[in-house]
């Protein structure tokens, strides 16, 4: 048995996200005790902690229920950690009951906090079996805060909201956007090919992998991937991408041989920008500017709005994002997208095109955003997604001719993040 503390890095990642915060990508960069691990123990103390957020809301009701004497919420942090990512050890990883107890109470000791507190941690998590978490009447949306479940109830039905949480509760594939030969990349690499230009893995470190230093491919989910095949950028064109972080979109464009200008409000984001057009030597411009007033001159042939959003469909990424988001957090994006979309408009040339975008299910953000510019300015309308191009995600076109990814789409291929997209013109009389 290793000796390294896995069970401790992964109470420190969910002391910094569930305490402080952060996310979870935030988490795992930051935090001394999860750097200090290497190899298997790394991975496992990152599958802990993932776990546990996945499934953080039915883990909570189940541990609860065994702490006698006092409340559950109002435990130490440490302890009630711990006992979240003992319970995720049994009931969703399988860990043999004797490791992940003994291994969880002597994680105990690690903290100022818990030092006291085996009893109890080994007390609740020898009450627990594989088969806890199982039973008809445990919802994967009860994985979510009570008041995230009525949200998305509320704003995309029963269905759906509850598809969004079994995507979650499941490890995504690793997706790659190629810039040439996708085929090729696939057999390389052992993966397949998904999308227009994907390359779908069931797992591993990009880094690691053939082509990374060399940027002949960057990670991209292949619904992210859409919003370019869309837009059909072409070389002799000028295409503007507004709030262009991370830059997958960006590299995308500059791949078709377009002339690229990047725009993003935040300087230290647009670094990351570069680092990513550098590693993949292709070529953009980019601007540290607010996108909502930022203005220029050049009329462009295709600008793509990639709108800040609640990135509510990108859970399965981020499972933390329920525990971490506030409905006040939530409640500002339309508007700032609103201000965008219509920005963006007047950088539009005319016969060029638009192409507004989020990673989120919420119509309020996608769908709603579209329909109140679109009234607002009747110079413009849709020009519907044809199926044609979009291939395998046809199934997702809207009666409007807009592209909704939203679960059970491509689940059989490992599923995808939800998407909305949208492409608008301006009318020609």
């Amino acid at each position: 048995m290793s000796s390294a503390p896995t069970r401790p890095a992964a109470v420190s990642l969910l002391i910094r996200i569930l305490e402080n915060g952060q996310t979870l990508d935030e988490a795992l960069g930051q935090d001394e005790i999860f750097s200090s691990l290497s190899g298997p123990d790394r991975g496992f103390a990152r599958a802990i902690a993932s776990a546990t957020l996945r499934h953080l809301g039915q883990i909570n009701a189940l541990v609860a229920g065994y702490v006698t004497g006092r409340d559950f919420k109002e435990l130490d942090p440490h302890i009630r950690h711990l006992l979240q990512i003992g319970a995720a050890q049994i009931c969703i990883l399988k860990t043999p009951l004797h490791a992940a107890v003994s291994e969880t109470v002597d994680a105990a000791r690690r903290f100022e906090g818990s030092r006291r507190a085996g009893g109890l941690v080994n007390a609740v998590l020898r009450k627990l079996t594989p088969d806890s978490l199982s039973g008809d009447e445990v919802t994967a949306r009860s994985a979510w805060p009570v008041w995230f479940q009525k949200l998305m109830t509320a704003s995309v039905g029963d269905d759906l909201s509850e598809a969004l949480a079994v995507s979650m509760q499941t490890t995504p594939p690793l997706d790659l956007t190629v810039k040439a030969d996708p085929a090729g990349w696939a057999e390389k690499l052992g993966g397949h090919l998904i999308g227009p230009s994907s390359v779908r893995l069931d797992t591993g470190f990009a880094d690691t992998l053939e082509g990374y230093e060399e940027g002949d491919w960057w990670v991209q989910d292949v619904a992210a991937s859409l919003p370019v095949h869309v837009l059909a950028p072409k070389a002799g064109e000028t295409i503007l991408d507004l709030c262009a972080a991370p830059g997958g979109k960006t590299m995308q464009i500059a791949a078709s041989g377009a002339k690229t200008i990047a725009v993003d409000r935040s300087a230290k984001r647009l670094r990351l920008v570069e680092q990513n057009l550098e590693r993949t030597k292709l070529s953009a411009s980019c601007i540290a500017a607010d996108a909502t007033r930022w203005s220029d001159p050049i009329k462009y042939h295709g600008v793509l709005v990639d709108a800040p959003c609640s990135a509510l469909g990108t859970l399965r990424r981020h499972p933390e994002g329920p525990w971490v988001k506030r409905p006040d957090d939530l409640q500002r994006f339309p508007q700032i997208q609103s201000r965008l979309i219509a920005n963006a408009a007047g950088r539009v040339r005319a016969g060029g095109r638009m192409v507004y975008c989020v990673c989120t299910p919420l119509p309020r953000e996608g769908v709603d955003v579209v329909e109140a510019f679109l009234s607002e300015n009747p110079g413009w309308t849709r020009d519907p997604i044809r199926a044609d191009e979009a291939g395998a995600f046809a199934p997702s076109l809207t009666e409007r001719g807009d592209l909704y990814t939203v679960p059970p789409v491509m689940s059989e291929q490992g599923g995808c993040d939800a998407f909305f997209i949208s492409r608008l013109v301006q009318r020609a009389d």
